[in-house]
């Protein structure tokens, strides 16, 4: 069992690798700013090096999709685990499909012109992805509290949940910002990306961890605390 958890956390670990490829934009000279837009607009068609982004949203989906089929397979089954499998599972399908349908121009003139179905199928698979992530962050931070797991990952998770809250706030507050600056959307949104990289490795801490493995997923002498019942169940 020891070498099935090592194994899905070097996953989970790549897949938080993977999903930044967005930091490539740092050191790649695409002619605009690294947080100039949203990360998808990096992987359009009519950029340059948008074949490598979307390689590399295809590839975490991959790595993931075998991550969360190995959680639910290998891994014992609790309730919050369970869930937060099955929802990584949902997150890596959708950015697989994210990277099969990317946009197709990456200016926002160009999409005020010419918006093709595909631009639309992208929002989709995006709002699918974006959703099921938050559902399995949520799963695996609240297990990691129920189950009493060391306090150094309360603190990770609580800090995961508030990136990724301050992300999405700014970004509503971004939307109606009256100048119409991207750079401002888009750092928020590279603030929600890396708290959603941050899921990841969390998730990926609690496998490394002998103490985390009992207590979270019900390894081996795994405790629950009293009142939530036995260590199959929520």
């Amino acid at each position: 069992m020891t070498v099935r958890r090592y194994t899905l956390a070097t996953l989970l670990g790549l897949g938080a690798v993977l999903y930044s490829s967005w930091v490539l934009a740092f050191f790649l000279n695409t002619g605009e700013g690294p947080f100039e837009g949203f990360a998808s607009q990096l992987a359009a068609t009519d950029q340059e090096y948008g074949i490598l982004y979307r390689s590399g949203d295809l590839l975490t989906g991959i790595v993931l999709t075998v991550a969360a089929m190995l959680g639910l397979t290998m891994m014992p089954r609790r309730f919050l685990t369970t869930v937060g499998w099955i929802s990584l599972g949902v997150f890596a399908v959708g950015t697989i499909a994210d990277s099969r349908l990317p946009l197709r121009c990456s200016k926002p003139a160009c999409e005020a012109t010419q918006v093709p179905l595909t631009h639309q199928w992208h929002a989709l698979t995006s709002t699918v992805s974006v959703t099921a992530a938050v559902v399995s962050a949520l799963a695996f931070i609240i297990a990691i509290y129920v189950y009493r797991a060391p306090r150094a990952m309360w603190w990770a998770g609580l800090t995961v949940v508030a990136l990724f809250l301050i992300g999405t706030l700014w970004m509503l507050v971004g939307v109606d910002d009256p100048s119409g600056s991207h750079s401002w959307l888009g750092f928020a949104q590279r603030v929600e990306l890396l708290s959603m990289s941050g899921w990841m490795v969390l998730v990926a801490a609690t496998l490394l961890s002998d103490r985390a493995w009992r207590d979270v997923h019900g390894g081996a002498d795994s405790r629950v605390p009293e009142g939530f019942g036995q260590p199959d169940g929520v």
